[in-house]
């Protein structure tokens, strides 16, 4: 038992939230929305660094080849917006200010799993998105069942197949980043987890559904690879922190509101994606 009663308040231990490692981590970004505009219509952005690479063979002036010219052009990389918000309440004696510090610290502490969600599934009409993408390719795994197999032929599509050139993006469930730490498939480094041929692993929140939208057998986890990825969002300080309709609950005398902020990803180039199974389920 105690010996006074109650209990004396303190400040929150942790000045700043440390987020865990995730997509904002993986990501280029999370950048500020340049204008209001991008927050309601999306943006989009040119990218040339994907496919076209040729060979020539060097001869002699009076027999010279003729080169072969890809058609590929300029890629446009395009993003559609979505909303994250979470609710909040409190009652009226701790104040509205108090109320508004506890709902963005909750915010921060839940945004990166629900943007993690939304990307890999491609609800909310987000998109790009991962699965219920009619882009995604599915490579030839050629019978390969081990995870170090089947990442090894993800990273061929990309890089050898879309001439990729820069470090790609490897999206994945918590479950398989673990498998592929034990496996010792990936290191730590500059605040990232990489393979050996330099590709960033981003793990979290991802639904792990087929390029379909639909969800595998258990144990099952559908990982994607595309171009490098980045997070645009409302800068910290513009986003909306609002009662909602009859924010006062006469019944439990609560102040109700929510926090709410704009968010757009993009991914360059390409996109694989390819099943692992990690476990089977026990009958």
């Amino acid at each position: 038992m105690v010996a006074i009663i109650p209990a004396s308040e303190v400040a929150k231990p942790t000045a700043e939230l440390p987020l865990r490692y995730g997509l904002f981590q993986a990501a280029i970004g999370p950048l500020d929305f340049p204008d209001l505009h991008m927050r309601g219509g999306g943006l989009w952005y040119a990218n040339a660094m994907c496919e076209g690479g040729q060979g020539y063979e060097i001869n002699c002036i009076d027999a010279l080849d003729t080169k072969v010219f890809s058609d590929e052009g300029m890629n446009i990389v395009t993003a559609i917006p979505f909303m994250v918000f979470s609710a909040y309440e409190c009652l009226p004696t701790q104040g509205i200010e108090w109320a508004e510090n506890m709902a963005r610290q909750k915010f921060r502490s839940v945004e990166q799993a629900v943007v993690e969600s939304i990307f890999s599934s491609g609800a909310f009409a987000q998109a790009p998105s991962l699965a219920n993408n009619p882009a995604v390719v599915e490579p030839a795994l050629a019978g390969a069942t081990e995870l170090v197999d089947i990442i090894s032929t993800l990273e061929t599509a990309l890089y050898c197949t879309s001439q990729y050139g820069p470090a790609g993006v490897i999206h994945a469930p918590i479950e398989v980043i673990n498998r592929m730490k034990t496996e010792h498939l990936i290191e730590f480094s500059n605040g990232r987890w990489r393979t050996p041929m330099g590709t960033v692993v981003s793990a979290g929140c991802y639904s792990a559904l087929d390029p379909d939208g639909v969800e595998p057998a258990a144990g099952t986890f559908w990982i994607y690879i595309t171009g490098q990825t980045a997070v645009w969002r409302t800068a910290w300080g513009e986003e909306e922190v609002i009662p909602v309709q009859g924010a006062w609950n006469r019944t439990t005398n609560e102040y109700r509101g929510v926090v709410e902020r704009e968010y757009a990803l993009t991914f360059e180039c390409a996109i694989y994606a390819a099943p692992v199974t990690l476990w089977t389920e026990t009958p």
